[in-house]
């Protein structure tokens, strides 16, 4: 019996590792081992007043800390049966866009791209493609201002809050917004023809699970039409060798993320977004997971595209910047929202004093970690005896990389 292990994968957010067990010169188990340090943010929200707690949440990921916070504050307004007005929904959503932006701008165009032409990293890569390395900056910093402006600053912001914001954009931001949507969209539409062309690696997804309208929810839906909440079908389970839960629906692996949510919801695309849906549908409803790239450069139109709509709307019909007001009372919500990697859950059991009793975090890389090792249980058969070790372990890190893990927010717990 061989192990190869992969020490640390390259390239992704957070520290993860892959045991590839060979008995007999036959690829027989991987193993993928979450291996950041524990997190314990729910513990860590138990007995605090649920105003404080989205702020501490949004401490989860510097990334993605506006999923987070409207995950969290969707749960807590569900909660105290809160419904706030069209417009501070619709810039929660303008903030989600955002970290779409930001998010799979980082992953396509600094961490992916390289292996697309061939190159150890994007700052070599720079030297013959440094306009594409230009454009996915551009968009980046786009998403950052957007982040800023909604969220109150580009990490770990504090300005969403139960019933409304803390700060309103101004109207000049808002008419950046949507001036800089419009300027940037013949960036994306190129990304779509850049990652249209990657190969297929990594499992073919038989599954897929996404929130009910595109940016959040309150339910979830999946490939087999079935609309459900998280713990009706979702089982997470304990691995003795990974500080991340791993999670089945129905007893099945399956996928969230890009991919899943422009084939579950590709009605919901804006136009052109859904044109160039439609123009690789056939290439998509193959499953495999290296799609998911392909599938993060369209939705990189579909924000630019709605991120100029929800200005334009907001621009026209003028906000109100009032907050509703929250009025405590025992409860439970929970808040879904589709994060640029797929679906988080933030679940809330709240005392007669506003305090949390019961806290629940589910994330997309722990959702994802059944389908991820099986990828990498598939690639690595496949390509085991045929390509040298070095070659090999490079296949298999750009197959955790479709993915666009963030591994630093999947771990939330720790075996004693």
């Amino acid at each position: 019996m061989v192990t190869i292990t992969i020490g640390e994968f390259t390239r992704v957010e957070g520290n993860g590792e892959a045991d590839i067990i060979i008995e007999n010169g036959e690829v027989k188990e991987v193993k993928l081992k979450i291996v950041e340090g524990p997190r314990f943010f729910e513990l860590l929200t138990l007995g605090r007043y649920y105003y404080d707690v989205p702020d501490l949440e949004a401490r989860i990921c510097a990334i993605c800390y506006l999923s987070h916070s409207v995950a969290s504050v969707l749960g807590i307004e569900r909660a105290f049966n809160v419904e706030v007005p069209r417009e501070v929904m619709l810039l929660r959503e303008l903030g989600l866009l955002g970290e779409f932006l930001e998010s799979h701008a980082l992953h396509l165009y600094l961490l992916v791209a390289p292996d697309v032409f061939g190159y150890p990293d994007a700052i070599k890569m720079a030297s013959k493609h440094g306009e594409l390395v230009k454009e996915g900056l551009s968009i980046k910093a786009f998403g950052n201002y957007i982040r800023e402006v909604i969220g109150g600053r580009e990490i770990h912001g504090i300005n969403v809050k139960p019933g409304g914001f803390g700060r309103y954009p101004t109207i000049e931001e808002l008419e950046k917004i949507e001036q800089n949507s419009e300027a940037l969209l013949r960036f994306a539409k190129r990304a779509v023809n850049v990652f249209a062309d990657l190969k297929f690696y990594g499992a073919k997804a038989e599954h897929f699970v996404a929130t009910n309208s595109y940016l959040y929810g309150d339910k979830l839906i999946a490939c087999d039409e079935e609309v459900f909440d998280y713990y009706e079908h979702i089982e997470e389970k304990t691995l003795p060798y990974s500080f991340a839960k791993q999670s089945k629906y129905k007893g099945d692996i399956f996928m969230v993320g890009a991919l899943p949510r422009v084939m579950l919801k590709s009605e919901q695309l804006t136009p052109l977004a859904k044109k160039l849906f439609e123009d690789h549908r056939e290439k998509l409803s193959q499953g495999y997971v290296s799609l998911n790239n392909l599938a993060q450069a369209i939705e990189l139109v579909y924000a630019l595209e709605k991120a100029k709509e929800i200005a334009r709307e907001l621009l026209d019909k003028g906000l109100s910047c009032e907050n509703v007001p929250v009025e405590v009372q025992e409860g439970e919500g929970i808040g879904y929202v589709e994060a640029p990697r797929g679906v988080l859950i933030h679940h809330y059991k709240i005392d007669s004093k506003g305090n949390i009793s019961y806290s629940n975090i589910i994330t997309p890389t722990a959702l994802n970690h059944a389908i991820m090792e099986l990828s990498l249980y598939e690639e690595a058969k496949k390509n085991y005896g045929s390509l040298d070790e070095k070659t090999f372990v490079q296949r298999l890190e750009e197959t955790v990389r479709a993915f666009d893990p963030c591994i630093s927010c999947s771990v939330h717990l720790v075996k004693l």
